[in-house]
């Protein structure tokens, strides 16, 4: 099919306008570049290139940053001298195990604590798997735990002006992403957000661009990256409709992070890779 000039500059300009008065800023996770990246140096070269790339903001892991936790000024001045702001901490925690909730409280606050003060705003927790019962279906008893726990610590980092956001895995998402629908209606907007992981949810499993209009008003970011049979791939050569998740996030006024989350490759620089990444996003989602 030829394609001539004037469609080819229409269809220019209505991509355009449809991301010209998006609210979505678009962010990177540094385990493009290896998770986590303590070395001081190392992550500020990281941020050179995410800058010149085109991102916004970024997410680590919460070691990356650990050794500025004591005396975060010098660290948030070179960050802020970047241009590309943190955009919050990742941890993990279970949140079910009642000897270990207290251990796991404190280091959650203890990580919103520097996030604050380093810039950002958000902490990502990663919730390990849950039991589950003969027939799949997740103990009651550990996902009451969860979700109470959740609205907590939720409620205090609110206070603390950080926001307090749960990110899934391939379990949480199943059947529909039953347990994730579960979380959500039984905490409070308030206290308890998700961070959507799009590549955890295999082919089929969900309709994640209706998810995305169903629940958007609760998912404060999205993790992006490409996958193939359950594996992660190089972005653009899997199975994730990137443009209709564009269109979904767009079509309902979302505004949040869209964060590409990929894993360092030995076939490809990480630069190159967040680069490649970023023309997809914005081809794709028009972000």
């Amino acid at each position: 099919m030829t394609i001539t000039r004037r469609a080819a500059l229409a269809a220019l300009a209505a991509a355009s306008a449809w991301g010209a008065d998006s609210k979505i800023r678009v962010g990177c996770q540094t385990r493009a570049y290896g998770s986590p990246l303590p070395a001081r140096d190392k992550l500020l070269a990281v941020l050179d290139d995410l800058r010149e790339a085109g991102y916004d903001g970024f997410e680590t892991n919460f070691r990356s940053l650990e050794a500025s936790f004591g005396d975060p000024g010098p660290m948030r001045a070179e960050i802020e001298r970047r241009g590309v702001r943190l955009i919050g901490l990742h941890c993990s925690g279970s949140l079910i195990d009642p000897a270990k909730i207290p251990a796991e409280r404190a280091e959650i606050l203890r990580i919103a604590q520097a996030a604050k003060a380093l810039g950002g705003d958000h902490v990502i927790m990663s919730g390990r798997a849950l039991p589950t019962r003969p027939d799949g279906s997740v103990e009651p008893e550990a996902l009451a735990s969860k979700i109470r726990e959740c609205e907590k610590l939720g409620g205090e980092l609110r206070a603390m002006g950080v926001r307090f956001a749960v990110h899934n895995h391939q379990h949480e998402v199943a059947h529909d992403g039953a347990e994730l629908r579960r979380l959500l209606d039984a905490t409070s907007p308030e206290a308890v957000s998700l961070l959507f992981d799009v590549g955890h949810v295999l082919h089929g499993e969900m309709d994640v661009p209706q998810f995305l209009r169903e629940r958007g008003d609760r998912i404060a970011g999205l993790h992006l990256r490409d996958v193939a049979g359950g594996d992660e791939v190089l972005i653009g050569t899997g199975t994730v409709d990137f443009a209709a998740i564009g269109r979904a996030l767009h079509e309902t006024g979302w505004s949040g992070w869209a964060i590409l989350e990929v894993n360092k490759r030995d076939d490809i620089a990480s630069r190159d890779l967040v680069v490649r990444a970023r023309k997809h996003l914005r081809d794709q989602m028009h972000v």
